[in-house]
């Protein structure tokens, strides 16, 4: 902003309106301080540089009630008004804001559980979220992100994910919001960015799962799930059964090149793939670690009607009772 001075006021060597002069000055002055105020009450208010995330009712948007950004701060819808309060950023599977974590209130993680903010923690569950198409999933819980009414101020909680307008909001998320620095980050992120494509509205889901399965007819794809992110995520497996990386047999996953972990000595990292004594055996990639570990998977098991195959599945179970538990982990080399 440029400040024009006025010739009328005289700062020094007028001696005649030295009295003029001065109260010309101070007024000058808290002209100036008063624009800086104006400039300043505008910048605490309006952030360009924040990416909302809009409700599915219209004119709201997640917000940081009374914009005081700390742990345990409350969460709740507000009108949309560009503030600092309504930036909010992925990343990997977290969704933070101002440094904190949105997470879910308490120990028990169940529907009608509050979210607020909080200190992030890798090994919470209750911090994992993932976009499923317009809704925010916490595998963990099996639930979504919902506005707890229709209105300004109202609460954010877990819930049934129906896809309702409360439970529905604009994301626009993209693999920059997915750092990859590390092997695992890059395999995790890998895994995570499918996840999207495949719950996108109108994903081709016959397309991705032969993409994933190198076209082959139905078969039980975790195994065809798992060697696509490796080799998506820059390693391939070289002794893949049909053309290099692609391996459909889920057993044989062990022999390409992992590091093999006893549940009781090793907390799981990111991009670690999880091992299950299933029939036949079973593989998931861990896309968040600890000790309540996040999976991401094909899963014949559930029929996708689309594809007549399994679905894309995220969860944090590791004993399916029957059917079978996880027996070891496989991190990469």
């Amino acid at each position: 902003m440029t400040i024009k001075y006025s010739p009328h006021i005289s700062f020094k060597g007028d001696q005649r309106g030295s009295g003029h002069s001065s109260l010309s000055l101070v007024l000058f002055v808290m002209l100036v301080f008063a624009v800086i105020g104006v400039f300043k009450n505008v910048s605490s208010h309006a952030d360009t540089n924040i990416t909302q995330i809009k409700s599915g009712i219209s004119g709201y948007c997640l917000d940081d009630k009374s914009s005081i950004a700390k742990n345990n701060a409350e969460v709740d819808l507000y009108n949309c008004n560009g503030s600092s309060a309504q930036g909010w950023q992925f990343n990997d599977t977290n969704l933070m804001h101002s440094g904190f974590c949105l997470g879910v209130s308490g120990n028990s993680i169940s529907a009608g559980a509050g979210v607020n903010l909080e200190n992030c923690n890798v090994n919470n569950p209750g911090q994992v979220w993932l976009v499923t198409g317009g809704e925010i999933y916490n595998p963990n819980s099996t639930l979504c992100l919902s506005s707890s009414g229709y209105k300004t101020g109202s609460g954010v909680e877990i819930a049934s994910c129906n896809n309702t307008q409360n439970e529905t909001w604009q994301t626009n998320w993209s693999m920059a919001d997915c750092p990859a620095e590390t092997k695992g980050q890059k395999i995790a992120c890998a895994a995570i960015s499918d996840w999207v494509d495949w719950h996108k509205t109108g994903s081709d889901h016959n397309a991705l799962l032969n993409t994933y399965t190198d076209g082959a007819p139905y078969e039980e794809w975790c195994a065809d799930f798992v060697s696509y992110v490796y080799k998506q995520a820059g390693y391939p497996f070289t002794q893949g059964e049909t053309n290099g990386w692609d391996e459909n047999n889920a057993n044989n996953i062990q022999n390409m090149g992992f590091t093999m972990h006893s549940l009781n000595s090793y907390s799981p990292q990111i991009g670690d793939v999880a091992y299950y004594n299933y029939s036949g055996g079973h593989v998931e990639i861990v896309i968040s670690g600890g000790k309540t570990p996040t999976f991401l998977y094909g899963n014949s098991a559930t029929i996708d009607p689309t594809t007549g195959n399994g679905q894309m599945e995220a969860n944090t179970i590791t004993n399916d009772g029957d059917l079978g538990s996880l027996e070891y982990y496989l991190s990469p080399n």
